[in-house]
């Protein structure tokens, strides 16, 4: 990434040495995602970030300001709390504007600027450059919740000081114990990020009350529940019901409440001695025989072999 302007004396740019990259690719506990460069950018002025060829995935996570993202043919409007994901050998501009003190008044008064240092700072964007043999999962897990690369997450204190923390390593040293627990801490940062951008697109979806649902699971794993049953309840079609709950679980319905009642089996069986075949029949299973091979093939150990390792874990 090429950076066009001398940096101020609060900005901070990262490049991870060479040695140490060829260590942190193949070392089992870096190779699979780590930064390749980093740094956060502080300006009161127009300011460009420019990329044509660069081989890692590329990060920024606006703190305050705004800016303009120019990508694959299209100019977008990064705002505070913006998240931004650029794939491999994908060019792009993102120019930081000045700021208009009135437009800044008038669009976000909910959400003062924030501040570093004790001084408000008009422009403030977290950048990191990283690679690795997981990099891509890491990235289409949070690309598959985006919009072209570009979605809200908000201002998030936990993000913020995982950055920081990957900044202090300029600091702490590139030994190998600082280095990887910088690792890990990326790995933590982006997973989190995943996680917020689902509660966001659950947040979003108006028409699709996800704890309503699965409280109507919670209060039925005496019995069974259809699709059909879960679909009406949520006046969808089967289809759009299956779809959006598997956007927002990862699982589908029907092996979501499955997943329920193996977990009140799992309580049930270390918190109590009831008998296995009243657990099973307790939560719609006629046949204890099928309930345990279920319970088998979800948990890795019948119900008997769960409840007895209570007294040796």
């Amino acid at each position: 990434m090429s950076l066009n302007k001398q940096q101020n004396s609060s900005d901070i740019r990262l490049f991870i040495p060479m040695f140490l990259l060829k260590k942190l690719s193949k070392h089992r506990l870096t190779d699979g995602l780590y930064p390749v460069s980093l740094g956060i950018k502080q300006v009161n002025n127009n300011y460009k970030f420019q990329q044509e060829n660069n081989h890692c995935h590329t990060l920024f996570y606006c703190l305050s300001g705004q800016g303009k993202l120019n990508y694959q043919g299209k100019e977008r409007t990064i705002e505070r709390g913006d998240l931004v994901i650029i794939n491999p050998d994908t060019a792009f501009t993102f120019t930081l504007n000045k700021s208009n003190d009135s437009a800044i008044n008038s669009t976000q008064t909910d959400t003062p600027q924030s501040t570093r240092d004790g001084k408000a700072t008009e422009n403030v964007v977290y950048w990191i450059n990283f690679t690795g043999t997981l990099a891509t999962d890491f990235a289409e897990r949070l690309l598959m919740k985006m919009d072209n690369g570009v979605a809200h997450v908000g201002v998030l204190n936990n993000i913020v000081s995982d950055f920081d923390h990957l900044l202090a390593l300029g600091a702490r040293g590139y030994t190998a114990t600082n280095v990887i627990h910088a690792v890990h801490i990326l790995q933590q940062a982006l997973s989190f990020l995943a996680l917020q951008l689902r509660l966001t697109m659950f947040n979003n979806s108006s028409n699709f009350d996800l704890e309503a649902v699965e409280a109507l699971m919670r209060n039925s794993l005496h019995q069974e529940l259809s699709l059909d049953t879960l679909a009406h309840y949520s006046q969808l079609s089967k289809f759009h019901f299956a779809k959006k709950f598997k956007e927002l679980t990862d699982s589908s319905p029907i092996q979501h409440f499955i997943n329920m009642k193996i977990q009140h089996a799992c309580t049930q069986l270390d918190n109590s001695d009831i008998a296995i075949k009243d657990i099973a029949s307790g939560l719609g299973y006629s046949d204890p025989y099928y309930f345990s091979r279920l319970f088998k093939k979800l948990v890795g150990m019948s119900p008997k072999q769960y409840r007895d390792s209570r007294h040796s874990s």
